[in-house]
């Protein structure tokens, strides 16, 4: 899947992403910014794109 974030460092970028749990209007993710950092994060269920 595919998850659109927004990063301080990075500004806008779309990350592949990993959906760990989910209700109907959101996502949680685990995901690998352009720093090669990986992150956790919730994010609105509209932001994340199935592959």
């Amino acid at each position: 899947m595919w998850v659109w974030l927004v990063l301080r460092e990075a500004g806008d970028y779309r990350a592949k992403a990993e959906a760990l749990a989910w209700t109907n209007d959101q996502v949680s993710v685990r995901y690998i910014d352009p720093l090669g950092r990986e992150g956790f994060v919730w994010v609105w269920a509209n932001a994340v794109q199935c592959r």
